[in-house]
């Protein structure tokens, strides 16, 4: 037993040797490896013209909502017509547990019983391409404190009941990504980094022989046990390989925050920090919530000034009598995303810029108040995959969202993917 305890707290310390520094080749090509962000909202709309675009799908007038995306309408694709399917469990709360449940994993939820909650019912499909091609990812969320443990605040599972809970809090995210990194790229820090790579990998394959001799040594849970803290260790090894054959790229690594929780504070800096992972090669997938499933912000940042407690209840529960409203609080959420497209579209980046190898998704998982009909889609950037942007995509036969996630796995690298959640044969999205 005290064999046992000592291997199983080494397998513990070896699944944490991952490398100090991750470097990225940095040769001049004309793509590097696809990179995305997937951006979830609950914004929706007062009315559908309101978000969607209008006049020729190829030269389309920008919507209210969408007002502010003249510099980057080159860049995008809006898809009109997409739904998520109001199947499943409805727990209380019109669909604010059901649409975060389904929005990137197309799978009915599974209620949490005697509870106003659920978790997921499969992977979500920054996971599931994340598992497919060897990315790493990161989740974060913008919101301002609180309890974040209800479906309610995470989209994103790498299984059947298995949350990945963003981290909501700049200073905890940036401490993950960047606490003992060095961006330094002179020769003498590279080799540095690779000798401590060496060593991690030393360790690593030490641990592997010990393991396939004592597999035979254990019954039951242990062998599950010992299967889990092997796949650690076989990703924690595929990671020091892959670095160790790369050649290092200069980046800026954000300065930490202040600790504020103001919304708009958060917001930027969850955004330089997706910049940042996705420049320094500290992930190469992420996974953003904005605030969550109704959160109650009153947006006074953003000119919206009679909103005693919650934007929520007081503006998207009255979209006809408070539309203006409501379109100013929807501009100020999409508009971080566009500043984050113009952002990677001025970042160059092997023959081209960022935004050339970097796929993003954006989805609001309500359409109108809480209905699941008609939902906000827009896809930016990622023309190495060969998305052709700058367009209005409008559906005449009206899809489910599993078109979407199955339309973002082909972009990013994976074609075989016949379809995504419960519909395993939908395809993607039509002329996408």
């Amino acid at each position: 037993m005290k064999r046992r305890t000592f291997v199983f707290r080494s397998l513990k310390a070896a699944a944490l040797l991952t490398p100090v520094l991750s470097i990225r080749r940095a040769e001049a090509r004309e793509f590097p490896t696809m990179r995305g962000l997937v951006w979830v909202n609950s914004t929706g709309y007062p009315y559908p013209e309101d978000f969607f675009p209008g006049g020729d799908p190829n030269d389309f007038t920008l919507s209210p909502i969408l007002s502010d995306f003249e510099s980057v309408r080159d860049e995008i694709v809006v898809v009109d017509g997409i739904s998520i399917a109001g199947t499943g469990p409805a727990p209380r709360g019109n669909n604010h547990v059901r649409a975060p449940g389904k929005v990137l994993t197309a799978k009915d939820i599974v209620q949490v019983p005697g509870a106003e909650d659920g978790t997921p019912g499969g992977a979500s499909i920054d996971q599931w391409v994340a598992g497919e091609l060897g990315l790493q990812t990161l989740e974060l969320q913008v919101n301002n404190g609180g309890s974040n443990n209800h479906m309610r605040h995470r989209p994103f599972a790498s299984g059947p009941g298995a949350f990945k809970p963003p981290i909501d809090n700049p200073q905890n995210a940036w401490n993950l990504l960047f606490s003992g990194f060095d961006p330094t790229s002179t020769p003498e820090a590279i080799e540095a980094t690779k000798r401590r790579l060496r060593m991690r990998k030393s360790v690593l394959d030490d641990v592997t022989d010990e393991l396939s001799r004592f597999r035979s040594e254990l019954t039951g849970v242990e062998t599950l046990k010992l299967d889990i803290h092997e796949d650690a260790i076989r990703k924690a090894e595929e990671s020091v390989a892959r670095d160790l054959e790369l050649e290092p790229v200069s980046c800026t690594v954000p300065g930490q925050t202040d600790g504020s929780s103001a919304v708009p504070d958060r917001a930027q800096a969850q955004f330089d920090l997706a910049y940042a992972a996705l420049t320094c090669g500290r992930a190469d997938l992420v996974g953003m919530i904005w605030g969550f499933s109704g959160q109650h912000w009153r947006y006074e940042w953003a000119g919206v000034t009679n909103v005693a407690d919650s934007g929520h209840d007081e503006v998207h529960h009255l979209p006809g009598a408070r539309r203006e409203d409501y379109i100013r609080m929807a501009r100020w959420d999409w508009n971080h995303l566009r500043d984050f497209i113009e952002r990677l579209r001025d970042t160059p980046d092997g023959g081209g810029t960022m935004l050339d190898s970097t796929l993003i998704m954006g989805l609001s998982f309500f359409g109108v108040h809480h209905q699941l009909d008609r939902i906000p889609v827009m896809f930016a950037g990622g023309s190495a995959s060969g998305l052709q942007t700058g367009r209005a995509v409008r559906l005449i036969e009206p899809r489910f969202n599993d078109t979407v996630l199955t339309s973002f796995a082909h972009l990013m690298g994976a074609p075989s993917l016949t379809g995504f959640g419960d519909d395993t044969a939908c395809g993607p999205v039509p002329g996408l």
